[in-house]
């Protein structure tokens, strides 16, 4: 039986500024080795708000799975502006059935890839994380996998390989310390050990605006996605509140 979330309408994007495109007919025409998405109307583009696994089986899995795809008519809604390789970031779903969700929400469904918000400017689809919880939850594709679950962050030698990978790291959040160009997440007592999340200056002033800011975050359980990178223990930075969900209680605020 599919997920009800599956369900919802495919117009049910995020209401606010880059989230009002309208969809374009177009072709999916062929893909490159690494994924990218080569369409009959010239645009080269990925998916939006979504990043396929990194590592075998999972990633030929979803390279097959779009690679299937190819040769269909399908809509397509832009997400801002190319990137530097000239990628244009979309949602995309067949031409031939408007009751059909889109590429992006039936990938995260499956297990086949993996949400990360912070690929887009504005995210666009948080009912994304939504699915993720149900495919993680029933173990399907990537989740089966011990490599690609949470972790915990009072497991220093688990974060520790998984460095330079995108990962989903749970902990509870010990102190908050606040400076001119950037915000740390403290998940522990010794700064030069344990795991950290940095935010921009732009990012946190975003948070704190719309009550996520130390006040809402402090002392609370969260899951946080992003690279893992050797610095002063293990940290990662985040671009866009949509990075962090809180485990406890009420979702954080948007």
């Amino acid at each position: 039986m599919a997920s009800p979330v599956l369900s919802q309408p495919v117009s049910d994007a995020r209401r606010e500024p880059g989230c009002a495109a309208r969809d374009e007919p177009d072709r999916l025409q062929d893909m490159t080795p690494e994924g990218d998405l080569s369409l009959a109307s010239g645009r080269l583009a990925i998916l939006s708000g979504i990043r396929l696994p990194d590592e075998p089986p999972y990633r030929d899995e979803a390279l097959s799975w779009l690679r299937a795809r190819i040769g269909q008519p399908v809509l397509v809604r832009k997400s801002g502006q190319p990137d530097r390789w000239g990628r244009f970031s979309i949602h995309i779903r067949p031409a031939n059935d408007a009751s059909a969700a889109n590429w992006n929400r039936e990938m995260v469904a499956a297990g086949l890839a993996i949400v990360d918000p912070g690929l887009d400017e504005v995210f666009c689809q948080p009912e994304l994380l939504t699915i993720e919880a149900f495919a993680r939850q029933r173990r399907l594709g990537v989740w089966a996998d011990d490599r690609y679950k949470p972790l915990d962050v009072s497991q220093p030698e688990r974060l520790r390989d998984r460095a330079g990978r995108f990962v989903l790291v749970e902990g509870r959040i010990r102190s908050i310390g606040e400076r001119a160009q950037r915000t740390y997440l403290n998940f522990g007592g010794l700064w030069a050990e344990d795991f950290t999340i940095i935010i921009p200056r732009k990012t946190w002033k975003r948070m704190s605006e719309s009550g996520m800011g130390a006040e809402a975050l402090k002392g609370r359980r969260i899951r946080a996605r992003g690279i893992l990178q050797p610095w002063q223990g293990m940290a990662f930075s985040i671009v866009i509140p949509d990075m962090i969900e809180r485990l406890e209680g009420d979702r954080l605020p948007r």
